[in-house]
């Protein structure tokens, strides 16, 4: 099985959905942030205070690169600004199947205020940040789902989407 990639911005849902759909494909996980804290020894907001955000990026294409090269194939959760690189975006478009958990910025923002997250600190520069990187999510897409929606749904819809991509035996009761 070739790998899928879960995409999406901060707040998406990208590391719970795609943990829930390894399982469902009974497949391996691999969050990217939590393989680079592990390898830095630090979380990322230390990373983005101490190392900076260029760090970070670097750091983030040459995982998610290792990751996707790698076999057998499993379900990748990326980073909220992985696909920005046009390397890492042409990479994971060629190599994998990538599904974009598409929310709408204002709800995304509810749900990550008050979060350490690094970059969620300003909502006038979220809301911009989400819209500059749009377009690299949709280009870098074979599949789209409305985040919108409990999460449930969310995945049925992933998880139909994905085997119909992919090939794979529906699941019983689907």
């Amino acid at each position: 099985m070739a790998w899928v990639v879960v995409s999406g911005y901060m707040g998406a849902g990208k590391s719970t959905v795609g943990r829930a759909l390894a399982g469902r494909l009974e497949r391996e996980f691999i969050d990217a942030d939590t393989r680079i804290e592990h390898a830095a020894g630090i979380d990322i907001p230390k990373i983005f205070a101490t190392k900076g955000e260029l760090w970070f990026r670097r750091t983030e294409e040459r995982t998610i690169r290792e990751i996707v090269q790698s076999e057998p194939g499993g379900v990748l959760s990326i980073g909220g600004g992985a696909l920005e690189s046009p390397r890492t975006r042409e990479l994971v478009h060629r190599v994998a199947c990538v599904a974009w958990l598409r929310a709408d910025p204002e709800r995304l923002w509810d749900r990550v205020t008050g979060s350490s997250r690094p970059l969620a600190t300003d909502r006038d520069r979220f809301l911009r940040r989400y819209a500059r990187r749009e377009a690299a999510y949709a280009e870098a897409a074979h599949i789209t789902v409305d985040a919108d929606r409990p999460v449930e749904a969310v995945l049925d819809e992933l998880d139909a989407a994905v085997r119909a991509r992919l090939g794979l035996r529906l699941r019983a009761g689907s």
